[in-house]
């Protein structure tokens, strides 16, 4: 048999085959001095995706799923015969800059006590994405429904993006997040509740609990183009995120904090319905069809996240 590589790469894709292959040839040039896999877990594409990948990527694992298993489901598949001792769960719709895979990945060993590490996101025009996540909070749910987040957070976040050294956060944005085999231990990756979305949430506050501390690595960059394979589905995908915040909400706070964190979320829904009707010559129907849509699903959705915990 032969040895484990260093590192495995798992991607997880669904109709986003030019950018899939592209991200894959990102992946092998940053990779160039690193004993690596890359595995494919493609979710029943129609825009042949995986024969894409056979054909470009010979030396690519590639799992086929029949159906759309989901993300979390989808990256389990692939955690699942992975072999390196580092695992790098990277999205489809990212183009990996050379050495930011190294740069990561030898903060990692010479961090034993890191969980998931996480980098610095651009947007295909340059501009600054989220790259991290605060664990959900009521007061800034409450300032985001008013549209006051951006004057509180805006300089912190900026200089927090470009300091000098590793900083330790709750969550790194899911596009490209890498963690120690040793770390994440016996079970599956994810927790296969969230079909979609949160699912880094729930994994970040489980190495937490174990004692692990989650980071992000200053200078190393990576382009994320994001929602690819979701805008064709706006509404749908954006009534999943919500119910995987509720999940998130009522499996891991207390009955009560769950509650006010979920009114405060609907409180971010309301705001952003009714400042949707002044912006209808603006913004079109779409993004008034969106909140509406969502709102009215909201209630339902909490009550289910109540009653499963």
């Amino acid at each position: 048999m032969t040895p484990s590589p260093e590192l495995s790469v798992i991607i997880v894709s669904y109709n986003v085959r030019q950018l899939l292959t592209e991200c894959i040839a990102s992946v092998i040039n940053s990779c160039r001095d690193i004993e690596h896999e890359i595995i494919v877990v493609d979710n029943a594409s129609a825009d042949g995706s995986a024969e894409a990948v056979k054909n470009q990527f010979p030396k690519v694992k590639i799992i086929a799923n029949p159906k759309n298993s989901g993300f979390s489901a989808a990256n389990n598949q692939g955690y699942k015969i992975s072999r390196g001792r580092y695992i790098l769960l990277l999205n489809p719709d990212t183009m990996v800059n050379p050495g930011a895979v190294k740069t990561v990945l030898e903060f990692l060993k010479a961090s034993p006590k890191a969980g998931l590490a996480g980098c610095r996101l651009l947007t295909g025009s340059g501009r600054l994405q989220p790259s991290i996540i605060n664990y959900p909070s009521i007061t800034e749910n409450i300032l985001t429904a008013f549209y006051l987040d951006r004057f509180f957070y805006r300089n912190r976040w900026e200089k927090t993006y470009y300091r000098e050294g590793p900083l330790a956060i709750d969550i790194p944005a899911g596009a490209f997040m890498m963690v120690s085999r040793q770390v994440l231990g016996q079970g599956p990756l994810f927790d296969e509740g969230y079909f979609m979305y949160s699912e880094e949430a729930g994994l970040s506050w489980r190495l937490k609990a174990k004692g692990f501390q989650n980071y992000y690595v200053p200078g190393v960059e990576i382009i994320h183009l994001g929602e690819q394979s979701t805008s064709p589905r706006e509404v749908e995908m954006y009534r999943m995120l919500q119910a995987s915040k509720l999940k998130f909400y009522y499996g891991h706070y207390s009955p009560a904090q769950a509650f006010f964190l979920s009114l405060s979320l609907w409180l971010v829904l309301v705001s952003r319905l009714l400042t949707s009707v002044p912006l209808l010559p603006f913004k079109g129907y779409g993004r008034l069809r969106l909140f509406w849509l969502t709102a009215i699903h909201f209630p339902p959705l909490w009550r289910r996240a109540a009653v499963k915990t």
